[in-house]
């Protein structure tokens, strides 16, 4: 049976806008308008998808001020960019490094 997290994250990752913000999340934790300005859309834009992304657990949010930070929640994200042939060099985030820690870390880096 396809379980319904499975769904969310590929339907996430079949949107360009979404795609591009996780892809960008890769790095570690960024805010609304840095995540904005890298993928070439509009911070309500961005702050939309965002939501969504938050809504189906996939990111995470903090506020520091007036600002929203987001980063990778769901650590599944890492394994599906190492299959579509990113290095481990490429992650930045917190969740990837701590995810490739628990899988052995010593795995060829592609």
């Amino acid at each position: 049976m396809f379980k319904r997290c499975h769904w969310k994250l590929l339907k996430a990752l079949g949107d360009e806008t979404r795609y591009k913000i996780i892809e960008e999340l890769l790095d570690g934790e960024k805010c609304t308008d840095e995540i904005a300005r890298s993928i070439g859309r509009t911070q309500p834009n961005t702050s939309m998808h965002l939501a969504k992304l938050s809504d189906w657990g996939i990111v995470k949010s903090r506020r520091e001020g007036k600002r929203m930070f987001y980063s990778l929640k769901e650590k599944r994200v890492c394994d599906i960019f190492r299959a579509l042939g990113y290095s481990r060099r490429e992650f930045g985030s917190k969740n990837c490094r701590k995810r490739e820690r628990i899988r052995g870390g010593n795995q060829d880096e592609s």
